[in-house]
């Protein structure tokens, strides 16, 4: 029997990877009529390279100033996650792993995440927040290209090696991910060639998918029930 190798750390993406939406940034928007004829205008411009990633950003960041944090919470607290999020993330935990999440998105809303499913490390972009207000202003911890140094930085505090990584995710946005992990996903990917950058990849609505290709790789429970 194949008993797999041992890996310590399982790190994801967050949007569109735990969650259906693929941006939790357009979901806000949408959900509070400003996405079409004015913030999808924003990322127009950041595609056609016309504005940097951190004014793209920074113009998404000032459409929501004023409001309530409390109330951007509440929406984002809306968003489907997909099934099998628990199984998966157990089954992993099962096999001694640490669960990170790398995203490019909202740490209101990865941090809320993070508390809900027990992950262990958590990153994302945070939003300037005062007297209960958003100020205008975004702090840029995960450029959505560059999360190599949040893995770097996940690895060194788990004492893990990139042959000791998991990686899931879905766009281009994680193939630094991908290319310093052990063993990469592709879940539900969003071109060719971020499936051509994984071990493998799944197209499904359902995480637990992900469980019966991984079992080879993973082997048995660090720990089992009499």
């Amino acid at each position: 029997m194949n008993e797999g190798r041992s890996f310590k750390l399982a790190l994801f993406d967050l949007d569109g990877t735990l969650t259906k939406e693929r941006s939790a940034w357009e979901y806000l928007h949408r959900r509070l009529g400003v996405w079409e004829g004015y913030a999808d205008k924003f990322q127009e411009a950041f595609l056609q390279g016309k504005i940097t990633y951190e004014r793209f950003c920074q113009l998404d960041a000032e459409i929501w100033k004023g409001m309530k944090v409390a109330d951007l919470e509440r929406i984002l607290k809306e968003i489907p996650f997909h099934d099998g999020v628990e199984d998966l993330l157990e089954y992993l935990r099962s096999r001694g792993m640490k669960l990170g999440i790398i995203s490019s998105g909202l740490s209101l809303l990865a941090d809320w995440v993070g508390k809900k499913y027990g992950f262990d490390y958590t990153v994302a972009n945070e939003l300037r927040v005062a007297d209960g207000c958003l100020t205008g202003e975004i702090k840029i911890n995960v450029h959505y290209d560059r999360k190599g140094e949040w893995v770097q930085d996940a690895k060194r505090q788990f004492n893990a090696r990139n042959e000791e990584v998991l990686a899931v995710g879905d766009s281009t946005g994680d193939i630094d991910m991908f290319q310093m992990s052990g063993l990469s996903i592709a879940f539900n990917p969003l071109s060719p060639r971020v499936e051509s950058l994984t071990t493998f990849s799944i197209h499904s609505g359902d995480l637990r998918d992900l469980i019966p290709p991984l079992a080879p790789h993973l082997g048995m429970p660090k720990t089992r029930k009499d």
